[in-house]
C-alpha cells in the first residue's frame, strides 16, 4: 500500500505541475548532440589516458550521464543492459550476474570492475559482490566506460574479458544542493541528499547520503515471496583541489551498511534430503582514496592510493577483507609521434573468515601481495596509422610471475572511418576459493543405504586461467546523423576451471553418510568467438534510435582425462545467451517531457536448468519541470509479468522479477 501511494503521488505531481510548467523547450542533452560530438567524448580506461572514443584501438562503449538519467535505472547492473556484449541477469532482489563476452554466473570471474579506478572485485572468487556495491548517487556519475576484451596489459590479472570503469563527476561539476526521493512496487524507497561547497579559492567538495530499499521478489509462479529484500545506507564525500594549473589532488571516501535476504535450499544428511533456510545477513564497508596529478612540461605524474574494508556475514561464510593499493604512473609525451606510459603498483589484501553452514576456508585467514609494473607506447607510424604496444608484468602469491602483453594497430583512412586490430594475452590468477575452499554442495540421493552428498574442495595446485584474444573492429560515420561500431573477437582459453571427482569416503557425523569429493582443477580449454554491433541514428533533432546486437559461440572441451560431472561451460550448457538484442528509442517532447523505450531480447540459457529466451520492455517517462526540478516514472517488464532471467547456483532458491513501476523526483537548489 505504501509503495502504491508513493507512485500515485508521483503521478499526481506530474499532472499538477504540468498545468503550471513553463512551455520553454527542453534543455539540450546528449541525445541531441551530433554524431561528431559524441565520437569526441574522451575515455581513459582503454589506455589510462584521455582519448576520444573514435581514436581508441579497442572495443569501447560509453554510457553517458544522460543515458543513465533517461533510463531511470537505480543500480549499475541495470544500466549495463545497454551495452552490446554485456549479459546481465537478475538473480534475486540484491544479486545480479554480469559478464562480458561469456562465462556468466553468480560468481563470474573474468571481468574487472572499477569505480574511479578503484577495483571492487573480491579476491575471494575474482568477481564482484553486486549486493555489496551500494547504489551510487546516480546523478553524480559522469559516465561508465566499458571495454570489451582483455585489458590486462594496463590493469593486470583478472581483466580477462573486459573492464568496466564507473567514473564520477568532480566536486566542481556538482555544486549546489540536491535532493532525490522516490519509490514504487519493487523499489520500495529511494532517497538521498547531497550538499556541495567551496574549499578556499581552488577547492570544491560534496557530501552525500543515500538510502535504498528493495522489496522481495517472487519465489515461483505461485507468487510466494522469496525473502530476498535488500536495503542499504551509504554516505560519502569527494573533494577536488587545484593547487596550480598543473597540479591537482582528489580525495574521496564512503561508508555503507546494509542488509540482504536470501532463501537457501541446503543439503541435510539427517533428513536425508534438503531443507529450506531463510537468511538475513549484513553488509558493510568503507574506503578512502586519494589521487595526485602533476604535469611538468611533456611529463605527467599520477599517484593513486586507496584503503578499502569490506565485511559480509551470510550463513554460508563470514568474510572481512582489508585492501591497500598503491600505484604510480608517468606519461612521457616525447613528441607528436611517441607517447610512453609506464608505472608500478603494489597491492596488499588480507582476509579473516569464519566457517558458515555451507563453506569454510583452510586456513581461515590469509595475506596476499601483488607487485606489478607496466609499460605501453603509442607510436604514430604515419598520418593515419598508429601502433600501440605494451605489457604488464605481475607477481602474485599463487603463481609468481605473469606476463600479459598487448599489441594494437589503428588505421584511419579518412575522418569518417576507422579500422583497428589487436592481439593480447591475459590471465586470471587463482582465487582464495579455488585454492582453499570447502563447499557442501548437493544432496545426491541414497547409495547402499547411506545418504550421498557432493563436496567441492579447492586445490593447492590450481593454476592461472589464460586467454589469447584476437580482435578486429570498425567504426564508421556513413551519414552525419548515423554512427556504426562493429567489433569481432576470437578468444583461445587454456587452463579453465573444471571439477574433478575423487574416490568417495564415509563420514560418521552427524549421521553416517557418503561424501563424493570434487576438486577444482584446470582441465577445460577451447575457444569462443563472436561479434558486437552498435549503432546510433539521430532521426530528428528530438528523436534518437539506438541499436545493439551481440553474438557469441562457445567451443569448449575438457581434457581427455577429465571426469568433470558438472561440465557447466561446455558449448551446450553455457550460462551466456548466444544472441542478445537491444533497441532504444529516445524522444524529446515539448514542455520538457521525454519518453525513452527499451526493448531487450535475450536468447535461451543452458545451465543447470533450461531457461527460455525472453523479451523485456521498459519505458521511462521524464519531465524537466524547471532547470532545477526533474521527475521520472519508470516501468519495467511490461511484456510479461514473470521473467526468470538467470538460474541460481548451488543452494539459492529461484527468484522471478515481476512487472515494476517506480517514480523519482530530484530537486537541485
Amino acid at each position: 500500500m505504501r509503495s502504491t501511494m508513493i507512485v500515485c503521488t508521483c503521478l499526481w505531481a506530474f499532472a499538477v505541475a504540468s498545468a503550471y510548467s513553463d512551455p520553454s523547450p527542453p534543455s539540450q542533452d546528449l541525445t541531441q548532440l551530433s554524431i561528431e560530438e559524441l565520437m569526441q567524448i574522451e575515455v581513459v580506461t582503454a589506455s589510462k589516458k584521455a582519448q576520444p572514443v573514435w581514436d581508441v584501438p579497442a572495443s569501447v562503449y560509453v554510457i553517458t550521464a544522460e543515458d543513465i538519467h533517461r533510463m531511470g535505472a537505480t543500480s549499475i547492473p541495470e544500466v549495463l543492459r545497454l551495452v552490446p556484449g554485456v549479459h546481465v541477469g537478475i538473480i534475486d532482489a540484491s544479486k545480479w550476474s554480469v559478464a562480458v563476452r561469456g562465462f556468466n554466473g553468480r560468481y563470474s570471474n573474468k571481468l574487472l570492475v572499477l569505480m574511479d579506478g578503484r577495483s571492487v572485485y573480491t579476491p575471494f572468487f575474482s568477481g564482484v559482490y553486486w549486493d555489496a556495491q551500494p547504489p551510487l548517487f546516480m546523478e553524480d556519475i559522469e559516465r561508465i566506460e566499458v571495454i570489451r576484451g582483455p585489458g590486462a596489459a594496463l590493469w593486470g590479472a583478472n581483466a580477462v574479458n573486459g573492464v568496466i570503469n564507473i567514473i564520477t563527476k568532480s566536486a566542481r561539476e556538482t555544486q549546489g544542493t540536491l535532493w532525490v526521493s522516490g519509490g514504487g512496487s519493487e523499489e520500495k524507497t529511494i532517497g538521498g541528499w547531497r550538499v556541495e561547497g567551496k574549499l578556499g579559492d581552488n577547492g570544491y567538495y560534496r557530501v552525500y547520503t543515500l538510502y535504498q530499499e528493495r522489496d522481495d521478489l517472487l519465489q515461483d509462479e505461485e507468487y510466494r515471496r522469496n525473502n530476498d529484500g535488500w536495503l542499504v545506507r551509504r554516505s560519502g564525500f569527494r573533494a577536488d583541489w587545484n593547487r596550480s594549473p598543473t597540479e591537482s589532488f582528489i580525495l574521496h571516501g564512503e561508508v555503507y551498511t546494509g542488509r540482504a535476504g536470501q532463501r537457501l535450499r541446503i543439503p541435510d544428511v539427517t533428513l536425508p534430503g534438503t531443507r529450506v533456510i531463510d537468511d538475513r545477513y549484513t553488509l558493510s564497508g568503507y574506503y578512502l582514496m586519494g589521487t595526485w596529478n602533476r604535469q611538468r612540461g611533456n611529463i605527467t605524474d599520477t599517484l593513486h592510493v586507496y584503503y578499502d574494508h569490506t565485511g559480509r556475514s551470510p550463513i554460508e561464510l563470514t568474510e572481512f577483507r582489508d585492501t591497500v593499493d598503491l600505484s604510480w604512473q608517468q606519461r612521457i609525451q616525447a613528441n607528436e609521434k611517441r607517447d610512453i606510459l609506464w608505472g608500478i603498483e603494489y597491492k596488499y589484501t588480507s582476509d579473516k573468515t569464519s566457517a558458515g553452514l555451507l563453506m569454510s576456508l583452510q586456513p581461515p585467514s590469509r595475506v596476499d601481495h601483488i607487485f606489478g609494473a607496466f609499460v605501453q607506447g603509442d607510436f604514430t607510424l604515419n598520418s593515419n596509422t598508429r601502433l600501440t604496444i605494451g605489457s604488464k608484468l605481475e607477481n602474485n602469491s599463487y603463481t609468481a610471475w605473469e606476463l600479459q602483453p598487448n599489441l594494437r594497430l589503428l588505421w584511419k583512412p579518412n575522418e569518417k572511418n576507422v579500422w583497428w586490430g589487436a592481439v593480447s594475452r591475459a590471465v586470471r590468477m587463482p582465487t582464495r576459493a579455488e585454492r582453499s575452499i570447502i563447499i557442501q554442495a548437493y544432496y545426491e540421493g541414497m547409495a547402499s543405504g547411506l545418504p550421498v552428498v557432493s563436496r567441492i574442495y579447492g586445490s593447492p595446485d590450481f593454476r592461472s586461467e589464460e586467454v589469447t584474444a584476437y580482435e578486429l573492429g570498425y567504426r564508421s560515420q556513413p551519414h552525419q546523423n548515423l554512427s556504426l561500431d562493429v567489433s569481432a573477437f576470437y578468444n583461445v582459453y587454456r587452463n579453465l576451471r573444471s571439477f574433478e571427482p575423487a574416490d568417495p569416503f564415509v563420514e560418521a557425523t552427524p549421521v553416517p553418510h557418503l561424501v563424493v569429493p570434487v576438486y577444482m582443477s584446470n582441465k577445460l580449454h577451447g575457444r569462443t568467438y563472436g561479434f558486437e554491433v552498435s549503432a546510433r541514428w539521430n532521426v530528428t533533432g528530438n528523436w534518437t534510435l539506438d541499436l545493439g546486437y551481440a553474438n557469441i559461440t562457445y567451443r569448449l572441451q575438457h581434457a581427455p582425462d577429465s571426469k568433470d560431472p558438472f561440465k557447466l561451460h561446455s558449448d551446450s550448457t553455457s550460462n551466456t545467451p548466444r544472441h542478445q538484442l537491444n533497441i532504444g528509442s529516445h524522444l524529446n517532447l515539448s514542455r520538457g517531457w521525454s519518453v525513452d523505450t527499451y526493448l531487450f531480447f535475450v536468447d535461451r540459457l543452458f545451465g543447470m536448468d533450461f531457461l527460455p529466451s525472453y523479451y523485456r520492455l521498459d519505458v521511462s517517462i521524464g519531465w524537466r519541470v524547471t532547470d532545477r526540478v526533474k521527475m521520472r516514472l519508470t516501468l519495467q517488464n511490461l511484456l510479461k509479468r514473470d521473467i526468470r532471467e538467470f538460474e541460481h547456483p548451488l543452494w539459492e532458491r529461484d527468484s522471478i522479477p515481476q512487472r515494476a513501476v517506480y517514480g523519482t523526483i530530484s530537486w537541485q537548489f
